[in-house]
């Protein structure tokens, strides 16, 4: 839950004009400021296409319902997680009949972060807590404080999606960074609800050598075989856009969806300021900050 400064400081923040805010924003993490004449970063160009790209691409993307219709388009055997119910306001729990649900699924709201409660062996939550969280996230407004436009127009719901089952295991999810196209390198991430590790990869799977957020797995995974699957996946999905983080899972023997993100870590990756350097050369932006 977000704690009452973190509210404070977003809601204070969320009025100041984007461009400044940005720059506070930038500075406090960085130490330094967002150059948008000429950005070179890869932290740069987010905060500038936050400003500048206006695509209707980055809302059906960023919203994780429409998200599924699109890559369904484009990637037709992509296994897609179902969608068993969805509604618009708290009220719209009261047309769901709990004993129609299965014994395990996701409750979750599909235009912001970090809003998903995970249900196992039938402990479903009573419809007066559902509605509770309900009513908490329909009103969250991704957009504010870090400028991400994509969130701003999306239609808010929450829904209850298929719950993948690996075996008892945490599954490994694969986020695949697509510029211009092309996968830039891979971000591996382990053991996320328990002691969470992540490697870092371009496309031959030779490790980049740099840690940013969590640790390294050691010894590093080996390739897996259905990687270059996964990057055949991504690049189609990525050439609609400029950037796109396409993330995946394997799923019983099939390459699956998990979702887009159009601002990854919202420009704000704590990385050596070579790698800011390198990965920021791979993205082609023909957009400009007025």
């Amino acid at each position: 839950m977000e704690s009452l400064e973190f509210r404070l400081f977003s809601k204070i923040i969320s009025k100041i004009p984007i461009k400044t805010r940005l720059q506070i924003l930038f500075f406090r993490k960085f130490k330094r400021f967002i150059n948008f004449d000429n950005p070179r970063t890869y932290n740069e160009k987010i905060q500038c296409k936050k400003i500048a790209d206006r695509s209707e691409l980055l809302t059906i993307g960023a919203d994780k319902i429409k998200a599924k219709e699109f890559v369904k388009k484009i990637v037709p055997e992509l296994y897609l997680p179902k969608i068993l119910w969805m509604g618009d306001s708290p009220e719209s729990l009261d047309n769901l009949d709990l004993s129609t649900l299965p014994q395990d699924y996701v409750y979750k709201a599909n235009h912001t972060s970090q809003t998903l409660e995970i249900i196992r062996h039938g402990n479903h939550l009573s419809k007066s807590k559902m509605k509770g969280l309900a009513k908490d996230w329909l009103k969250k407004d991704q957009s504010g404080a870090l400028g991400e436009w994509a969130y701003e127009n999306i239609p808010p719901r929450v829904f209850i999606e298929e719950y993948l089952e690996f075996n008892g295991q945490e599954p490994d999810d694969y986020k695949l960074y697509v510029f211009n196209g092309k996968v830039g390198f891979i971000q591996l991430d382990s053991g996320r609800f328990t002691s969470m590790t992540r490697n870092l990869y371009d496309t031959n799977w030779e490790e980049l050598g740099f840690e940013y957020h969590h640790p390294r797995r050691d010894p590093a995974p080996s390739r897996p075989e259905y990687i270059d699957e996964m990057i055949r996946i991504a690049e189609k999905i990525g050439q609609r856009y400029d950037f796109v983080r396409v993330d995946l899972y394997f799923y019983k023997g099939k390459v699956t969806f998990s979702e887009l993100t159009m601002y990854s870590a919202s420009g704000f990756l704590t990385m050596p300021d070579d790698w800011d350097l390198k990965i920021g050369d791979l993205w082609t932006q023909n957009y400009k900050v007025k």
